[in-house]
C-alpha cells in the first residue's frame, strides 16, 4: 500500500510540473504576440482629423464571434468635414466605410471639433498579427 500511495504522488507531481511549464509557455507566446503586433500597427491620417481612440475586441456578430475594430476620430478643421475609413488585416480581411455613415439634411458631416465614434465587424474569428488604418478626408 505504500508504494501505491507514493506512485500516485510522484505521478501527481510530474503532471502538476508538466501543466505548470506548459502554461508557462503560453504566457511568454502571448507577450511575444502583443509585441509583434504592436510593430506591425500603421496609421495614415490627414492633417484634418485625428484618431482618438482605437480599440478592438471580439463580440457576436451573425451568429459568431468575430473581431470588432472601434475608432473615434476627432474633426480638427475649422468646417464641417465628411471622412473615409479603411482598415486592413495583413491575414486578408478588410473593412471600413464613411464618418458619419449617413448624411442627412442639417449635418454633412462631423462638426468642427467634435468627435464621432464607430463600430466595424471585420468577419474574422481570431486576433490579427497587426492592422492598417487609412483615413481620407472626402470633399
Amino acid at each position: 500500500m505504500p508504494k501505491t500511495a507514493f506512485r500516485c504522488m510522484m505521478a501527481t507531481a510530474v503532471l502538476l510540473a508538466a501543466g505548470m511549464g506548459i502554461m508557462g509557455c503560453a504566457t511568454m507566446q502571448g507577450s511575444a504576440q502583443q509585441e509583434a503586433m504592436a510593430s506591425n500597427i500603421t496609421y495614415s491620417v490627414p492633417d484634418s482629423a485625428e484618431l482618438t481612440k482605437v480599440s478592438y475586441y471580439f463580440k457576436e456578430y451573425k451568429g459568431a464571434s468575430r473581431l470588432h475594430m472601434e475608432l473615434t476620430l476627432k474633426n480638427l478643421s475649422a468646417e464641417t468635414k465628411r471622412f473615409r475609413v479603411n482598415i486592413f488585416l495583413p491575414e486578408g480581411p478588410s473593412g471600413g466605410g464613411l464618418y458619419p455613415r449617413k448624411v442627412k439634411d442639417d449635418m454633412k458631416g462631423i462638426e468642427a471639433g467634435k468627435e464621432l465614434t464607430q463600430e466595424f465587424p471585420m468577419y474574422f474569428d481570431r486576433l490579427p498579427s497587426g492592422f492598417t488604418i487609412i483615413v481620407k478626408e472626402l470633399t
